[in-house]
């Protein structure tokens, strides 16, 4: 804090001051090994200063790049402790969904996030379930349909380009897109149901991008980058904390994008240095980045 009334707090300080007791609550799958999802999330947020309360949809004993994991259902001890803070009082101010799993599961997250949305929480989703063309082990097309009703209340999506082009009923998922082709695609999901909308990974006209659409303004952006010789899992968590933490700040969907791209590059710069060989970043070591 200033010592005096002209003394400007650094930026690190600014965000404390306006993020701290800004209540966010985080719906996503909990790795018992691997920083990813509900781990990613709360660190990166929690190092953000804001007031995290996470709840897991499934504990996984370890990440899917391993090729084997166990996979328990958290279904009714996330809405009994759900209904136990809403008897403490507790309220959210923003919602961020992740990995969710069946469709039952599903549907009460939806009417759980409808609830919250009336009441003024802004709403984030990572429609977690398909990438490099195809869903995820153990999903089916069913699970396409319950992402859909998510997006639909959700104020803000994540999804890679795979993930969009499955919501957006695509049969063929290109290697690239021109413009005008990812325009399209972005026209299809708001006529689906989605508000804003961050493709998290996509190349147009063969650039590697980010690909962002804010409802509010109708404006497109897109956030070139350089692609990385890394195999991780969790740069996708990574990216949606990091520009979650930001837009909640700034309400400005270019502004959080560039800041989350320039923040990624740090992390990666850095965990590439020191890297032996792990499978998804241990965020921890990288937090004072975020400073």
């Amino acid at each position: 804090m200033p010592k005096n009334a002209n003394e400007i707090p650094r930026a690190s300080e600014t965000m404390l001051v306006q993020n701290k007791n800004v209540p966010i609550l985080l719906l996503s799958d909990f790795p018992s090994y691997g920083t990813v999802a509900l781990k990613m999330a709360a660190a990166i947020l929690g190092k953000l200063h804001y007031d995290v309360f996470s709840l897991p949809t499934a504990l996984v004993s370890n990440t899917l790049n391993y090729g084997r994991a166990q996979i328990q259902d958290t279904t009714e001890y996330l809405f009994h402790s759900l209904g136990i803070w809403k008897e403490l009082g507790f309220s959210f101010s923003a919602l961020f969904i992740g990995f969710v799993l069946e469709n039952a599961q599903a549907e009460r997250i939806y009417q759980f996030a409808k609830e919250e949305k009336e009441k003024g929480s802004y709403i984030f989703f990572d429609p977690i379930m398909a990438d490099h063309g195809k869903l995820y082990n153990g999903l089916q097309k069913k699970d396409i349909e319950s992402r859909k009703q998510l997006m639909q209340v959700a104020d803000c999506i994540f999804p890679n380009k795979t993930e969009a082009c499955l919501l957006a009923d695509l049969n063929i998922v290109p290697d690239s897109f021109t413009l005008h082709e990812a325009k399209e695609l972005v026209y299809s999901l708001v006529e689906k149901g989605a508000k804003s909308i961050c493709i998290t990974s996509m190349k147009i006209d063969e650039i590697p991008c980010i690909f962002l659409y804010e409802e509010s303004t109708k404006e497109f952006h897109t956030l070139p980058y350089t692609e990385r010789n890394l195999n991780l899992g969790g740069t996708g968590d990574l990216f949606s904390s990091l520009f979650i933490g930001k837009y909640l700040q700034v309400k400005n969907f270019l502004s959080a994008g560039e800041w989350t791209l320039q923040k990624i590059n740090s992390i990666l710069d850095a965990f590439q240095e020191k890297n032996h060989g792990e499978k998804t970043i241990p965020i921890e070591e990288y937090l004072p980045i975020l400073d």
